[in-house]
């Protein structure tokens, strides 16, 4: 059985560009989800929300309501994986139960869940 996953933060840039680069991809309507395994027994997640999202408020509450949605799955994640969760156009205007389904069905097509059930980690 996989150790339990829990939820850091995703930093430096250089984590970022790494995650970015040799990560695999899984776009939805809502978000795009980048992950790439790690051999830390943790998840690590980093959300880059662009200025089109509007002002600093607009921005930093969709950061905040996608990593919740993150945070609600985290339980079922298996540990050993960097996540960067970025947000589409009909991201900002989405409500939040859509945004916390879209990214557990990402989450679970993308083979990140404990118990593997899901497409490729590579």
């Amino acid at each position: 059985m996989a150790p339990r996953a829990t939820l850091g933060r995703l930093a430096r840039e250089e984590d970022f560009r790494r995650v970015y680069r040799d990560g695999a991809r899984r776009a939805t309507r809502l978000i795009v989800l980048h992950a790439l395994p790690t051999e830390i027994h943790t998840v690590r997640l980093g959300v880059s929300v662009g200025r089109r999202f509007g002002r600093a408020v607009a921005r930093n509450r969709l950061r905040r309501r996608l990593r919740e949605a993150v945070r609600a799955a985290c339980a079922r994640i298996s540990a050993g994986v960097d996540l960067i969760v970025v947000p589409r156009a009909a991201a900002g205007t989405a409500e939040y139960a859509d945004l916390r389904d879209e990214v557990t069905a990402t989450l679970q097509a993308a083979g990140l869940f404990a118990g593997g059930a899901g497409g490729d980690r590579r």
